[in-house]
């Protein structure tokens, strides 16, 4: 055999082993590792594929990011928008290339009626991911100045006038961008039922709409009696009579959980309904459309007075002290 035909050969085997071997790697290296940690890819605007590929090598989410480039050519990786991608350590090329083509996380944030600005706030926190901070939220959130909503012009905070719904979050978005997406949806559904900020129901402004629907929606705590509670807001307000209500005076001192004590009905926080006249100064927690509905179409009725008894599912409601208080001497208060 001529030595070109030895050359030749070797050539061939060495082409051969490096084939085998490069496919034995590529293989090994595009599998799912069995111990992943979560890792979060922040892809930025305009940012390149090659830096991008180099990201997700420095996070270990791909542990060769050439072979994944060339993994990604082959199949086609297509756009890949700015945003954050939840991913793992050893994800896999096929894994890691369906996220990337699929966009970034989407975080939902669920605001539940009754629910305070502190309370979504701390939904934030909880969210894994999120580049909103609890702090940032709040922070922005005491700026009314920032936003635009018809309901601001007489609004102390926005307390009440971030709609609860579920809103898709940016990870890189802005406390004011998600807080006025929030304040618009409100201005959307307010509106929708026939609220307008510039007249008055009921002897009440819009602000105070918002307001009565917030307590209502805390002291009834199911739709059922949303009405009826508002009729009794409106009766008390109309008699000149204290509202004294619970929901007031745990928003007041943050007691949302144990018993009200003697010293915290006497608090001399404006949202207290015990030591204060009239409505407060805000609404006491997020108000949704049922309960706007519930103060602008009350129930008719003479009750200026209501109770949970024992063993009843619903609210009962009287006209008068006495017959409230008969009616927790035969059934007992829940």
């Amino acid at each position: 055999m001529t030595r070109l035909r030895w050359a030749i050969l070797a050539i061939v085997g060495l082409v051969v082993i490096v084939l085998c071997v490069g496919g034995i790697a590529y293989y090994v290296e595009s599998q799912p590792g069995g111990h992943g940690q979560s890792v979060a890819v922040v892809i930025t605007p305009g940012e390149s594929v090659n830096a991008i590929f180099n990201q997700l090598g420095n996070a270990r989410v791909v542990r060769a990011p050439v072979l994944f480039k060339a993994y990604a050519e082959i199949k086609g990786v297509g756009v890949i928008d700015a945003g954050v991608y939840f991913m793992r350590t050893n994800e896999g090329y096929a894994r890691t290339l369906s996220l990337l083509t699929g966009g970034p996380t989407s975080l939902k944030l669920t605001v539940v009626p009754g629910m305070t600005l502190t309370g979504i706030a701390n939904q934030l926190k909880a969210m894994s991911g999120a580049g909103l901070s609890a702090a940032s939220f709040l922070r922005q959130a005491g700026d009314l100045s920032a936003f635009h909503s018809p309901y601001l012009a007489h609004a102390t905070s926005l307390e009440g006038l971030l709609y609860p719904d579920t809103y898709f979050v940016d990870p890189l978005g802005t406390p004011t961008e998600l807080i006025q997406q929030m304040l618009d949806r409100s201005t959307q559904v307010f509106e929708s039922v026939g609220l307008s900020p510039d007249k008055t129901y009921h002897s009440l402004s819009a602000n105070q709409v918002i307001i009565a629907a917030s307590i209502a929606e805390r002291e009834a705590r199911t739709p059922a009696g949303y009405a009826k509670v508002a009729r009794v807001i409106l009766n008390r307000l109309q008699a000149h009579m204290p509202l004294e209500m619970d929901s007031t005076v745990r928003f007041a001192t943050s007691n949302y959980t144990n018993p009200i004590t003697g010293t915290q009905l006497r608090d001399a926080s404006a949202y207290n309904t015990y030591s204060h006249a009239g409505l407060p100064p805000g609404p006491i927690g997020a108000v949704d459309s049922a309960g706007i509905t519930a103060v602008l179409h009350p129930t008719s009725g003479a009750w200026r007075y209501f109770v949970l008894l024992r063993g009843h599912r619903h609210l009962s409601f009287f006209d008068t002290f006495a017959q409230q208080q008969a009616a927790i001497a035969r059934y007992g208060e829940q």
